[in-house]
């Protein structure tokens, strides 16, 4: 009874008009929401705006010292785009992923980085991806190795790096986001929505769950605004729900919020 009482709680104080909601509607949520995905989705939906409103140094100081998690990432994934716009040269992009104060503000120049790491050889990006410093750093050169190599990937492969316990966590993300594009293609072999689900909610790799629950966004986005709300409202009280899940849902409302602006 009582954590019905909650949810329900939660249901009238969070709920927002969608026809009419707003950026500061979002970014009410991203800070004060006490259901962290809530504040996830809101964070999510606000990139395009912060990209458009927010000059370079706004946006790394408010990567830096944003009040929540959700408003850092906005602003993490808007610096990404000033970054690729500004064509910042290697040293520049090398010295934020590795130095950069914040988690937010090194995984901000991974897309800029990766578009100069591309040109590496294999092997010497596949030597950063299982050394580097930092994980936004293994993540970078992670994702550029499989680039480069995709012509020779399958399935096990990547299913394999995700499950190595050996290998760097930057460079174990990076493969089951290339992963996710296995389960979705090619048809005669991509998983469907509920082996997504079942697999995002029960694998015990995280990096197998993450692969999972990347893709389950794809199918997720079908799904109307309120379903997904009531759905990550609903996770918040819910025992036992994995965080990558969890994920895919967030992802998928700041998804749909962002279309509505």
């Amino acid at each position: 009874m009582k954590k019905a009482g909650l949810l329900a709680a939660v249901v009238l104080l969070a709920v927002p008009v969608w026809a009419g909601l707003t950026v500061a509607d979002l970014e009410r949520m991203a800070t004060k929401d006490i259901v962290p995905e809530i504040r996830l989705a809101a964070g999510y939906a606000l990139v395009t705006h912060y990209a458009a409103t927010k000059d370079e140094s706004e946006l790394r100081t408010l990567a830096e010292t944003g009040a929540t998690e959700a408003v850092r990432l906005a602003a993490s994934l808007a610096l990404s785009q000033k970054l690729l716009a500004a064509k910042k040269t290697r040293e520049e992009l090398m010295a934020l992923i590795t130095e950069g104060a914040t988690p937010e503000v090194r995984a901000a120049a991974v897309p800029a980085l990766m578009e100069v790491l591309i040109g590496d050889e294999a092997d010497a990006l596949l030597n950063l991806a299982t050394t580097a410093a930092t994980e936004e750093l293994q993540y970078a050169a992670g994702k550029a190795y499989l680039q480069k190599i995709r012509a020779k990937l399958d399935r096990a492969q990547l299913e394999s790096i995700c499950a190595d316990e050996s290998l760097p966590a930057g460079y174990r993300k990076a493969a089951a986001e290339v992963l996710a594009g296995y389960y979705l293609f090619p048809a005669q072999t991509a998983l469907s929505r509920q082996q997504l689900e079942e697999q995002a909610l029960t694998n015990s790799n995280q990096y197998l769950r993450y692969a999972a629950a990347f893709a389950l966004v794809n199918f997720l986005v079908e799904d109307s605004t309120d379903v997904l709300y009531k759905k990550v409202v609903a996770l918040f009280l819910a025992p036992g729900v994995s965080a990558e899940y969890r994920w895919a849902y967030a992802r998928a409302l700041g998804i749909k919020w962002a279309s509505s602006l």
